[in-house]
């Protein structure tokens, strides 16, 4: 039996078995079974000559271990009861992979090397920052220089980066962009650290369970290499052990999987005001590993002046309001009204419910019966 293991994304491991016709994948294979039903009897129900069998990170997620276990047996069986000469293999556990390392069979392993950061994407980024962020001089010329020294490093260590300062200025908005510019066709991983705490977050971090979701899984799974960590500082400081390696050497780790993140760009934000405030609420150890802590500043009145004029745009605009609604509206006025109360809106989150509550009241009289 030829064994392939594909250490890679999902979306590319479908990619190179859709041209695969003589396929089974395995957990439509074990569904069929039951204690009365053998695997013989559910290969030899199989009518198609069938030469590979794939087996998903999702095959492993939906089957107890001890199915892989036997994967010796099982191969066995494949063997002298089916036509299956390959078994294709995307993400397997550790337990499962130990299993197949111990094999007479030969292995074949591919991994998948995310690219590293080019000079022409940095400029790129410079080039584009001021279409997509307002304001931020200062930030925007450190995550520069932060990229390029990506690409100077002798070592594949990730680059992470601390983006901290007061809400809604731009941060994570930061971060979906230099995702997007650096990898246009994936979606940037994303976890909100505020909402870990409690049983459930030790078994996502620590991925207790071959069987669960987990951090270790979404990242094995990425599509861009951009990871992005939202108000770190807050999760609670045990969970900050866990990325110790990570972002040191470029290797997460849990109980059932080791994912290599080298050559990425690992973003974190906090609504904390300065280096001294983190250092109280952050492992120094564990600070000792950003390579940058990079301050967004409160926006200038010309910042939000022009962060106005963008969103009256997009609420007026013909694919957000029915033009029944934006013929009744006056553009300058809607926008003279706002900068009235520059002084009371401070991010871009209380600008855009202002915008809401002025134009409603425009609309008000039109839209309620009297």
């Amino acid at each position: 039996m030829d064994i392939e293991i594909y250490f890679e994304p999902r979306t590319k491991f479908d990619k190179r078995t859709k041209t695969i016709d003589n396929k089974i994948f395995f957990g439509r294979i074990i569904r069929n079974l039951t204690s009365n039903i053998t695997l013989e009897t559910v290969l030899a129900e199989f009518q198609d000559e069938l030469e590979v069998c794939v087996i998903t990170l999702e095959d492993c997620s939906g089957i107890n271990s001890h199915v892989f276990e036997s994967i010796a047996d099982i191969i066995s069986i494949f063997e002298s009861h089916s036509s299956i000469s390959k078994l294709m293999i995307n993400n397997p556990p550790k337990f499962f992979y130990d299993k197949l390392k111990q094999l007479e069979d030969p292995i074949r392993e591919k991994k998948y090397n995310y690219p590293q950061i080019k000079v022409n994407q940095i400029n790129q980024i410079k080039a584009g920052f001021d279409a997509h962020i307002i304001g931020q001089a200062s930030a925007k010329k450190a995550i520069c220089r932060k990229l390029i020294s990506q690409i100077i490093r002798p070592s594949k260590k990730p680059l992470v980066l601390m983006f901290y300062g007061n809400p809604g200025i731009g941060k994570t908005e930061t971060a979906k962009y230099i995702s997007k510019s650096l990898f246009k066709k994936g979606t940037l991983l994303r976890e909100q650290m505020t909402m870990v705490g409690g049983e459930a977050s030790v078994k996502f971090f620590k991925s207790t369970s071959h069987n669960e979701d987990s951090f270790s899984k979404h990242l094995l799974n990425r599509t861009s290499n951009v990871i992005l960590l939202d108000e770190f500082a807050l999760a609670p400081s045990f969970f900050h052990t866990s990325f110790y390696q990570m972002f040191d050497e470029g290797y997460y780790t849990d109980q059932n999987f080791t994912v290599d993140v080298s050559n990425s760009v690992i973003i974190c934000t906090s609504n904390l005001l300065s280096v001294k405030e983190m250092e109280a609420n952050i492992d120094t150890a564990l600070l000792s590993r950003f390579d940058g802590f990079i301050h967004f500043l409160d926006f200038t009145v010309e910042d939000k002046k022009l962060i106005v004029k963008n969103l009256v745009d997009e609420f007026m605009s013909i694919k957000n309001m029915k033009q029944e609604y934006s013929k009744k509206l006056k553009r300058e006025l809607i926008i003279q009204k706002v900068e009235q109360h520059l002084s009371h809106l401070t991010n871009v989150r209380n600008i855009r419910k202002y915008i809401e509550d002025v134009i409603a009241d425009m609309l008000m009289n039109d839209i309620l019966e009297n």
